[in-house]
């Protein structure tokens, strides 16, 4: 199971940059005519269905993606308090940003579900309601890539660079905050910083499973070599 820490990050960056660009059909203009809805609903119908599913899968992979990360900063040489409070930060996190991001896309497929015959209101309120989720989800992932960051600044367990781009993908997924300031139903400059964020996620998701696969993959060998020490009689002092 140890060695299943790459493959399993991998599977989520995949599923979760699937999941992002099905669902990123930008919808009507809250005033906009319900033609305009009913257009869009039937337009986006099968994307908005395949973007949950995937949406699905992605958080299912990060379940043991997340405990992987966790066991990958707890093992670093020098752990301290501080850096295991940062990596709880992290674990919790993660798990918050994949929960919302999950929720809020689940929901959002259900504004076009029904294609040609959705009612134009019933989507508008769905696409609308969908916002709180979509902004829950930046802030887990704020807090996952930025104690992620300064974990791997702190403990090298990662290039200094993956550490910086985690960072920037904390800082751009915090600035999303502000669209709830801009209040525009219509779509905020401030949503932009969703982009770069995702970009620094997938990113910092392919470094660490990597990372986590060397890392925990050498554990059984280290195993064994110590069981075979053991049990070697001519390592065993003769009293």
């Amino acid at each position: 199971m140890a060695a299943a820490g790459g493959p399993v990050g991998l599977a989520f960056t995949v599923f979760l940059i699937l999941a992002w660009f099905l669902n990123g059909a930008e919808t009507p203009e809250y005033l906009a005519p319900d033609q305009d809805w009913t257009t869009w609903a039937n337009n986006t119908e099968m994307k908005g269905r395949f973007a949950a599913f995937f949406a699905l899968l992605a958080g299912l992979t990060f379940l043991p993606f997340a405990g992987n990360i966790r066991a990958l900063f707890g093992g670093a040489k020098g752990q301290d308090n501080g850096r295991a409070r940062l990596a709880q930060i992290a674990y919790a996190g993660g798990l918050i940003g994949m929960t919302s991001f999950a929720i809020a896309t689940v929901s959002f497929s259900g504004a076009s579900a029904e294609g040609a015959h959705a009612d134009p209101a019933v989507s508008r309120a769905i696409a609308t309601g969908a916002v709180g989720p979509f902004l829950v989800g930046p802030m887990g992932f704020a807090a996952f890539l930025g104690a992620g960051g300064l974990l791997a600044l702190r403990s090298r367990v990662l290039p200094r660079w993956v550490a910086v781009v985690a960072m920037i993908g904390a800082v751009s997924f915090t600035i999303t905050f502000l669209t709830t300031v801009d209040g525009s139903a219509d779509g905020s400059i401030f949503g932009y910083g969703f982009f770069p964020g995702i970009v620094a996620l997938t990113v910092w998701s392919v470094a660490t499973s990597i990372a986590s696969y060397r890392a925990l993959s050498r554990s059984p060998d280290a195993a064994l070599a110590v069981g075979a020490s053991r049990e070697d009689p001519g390592s065993m002092s003769v009293e």
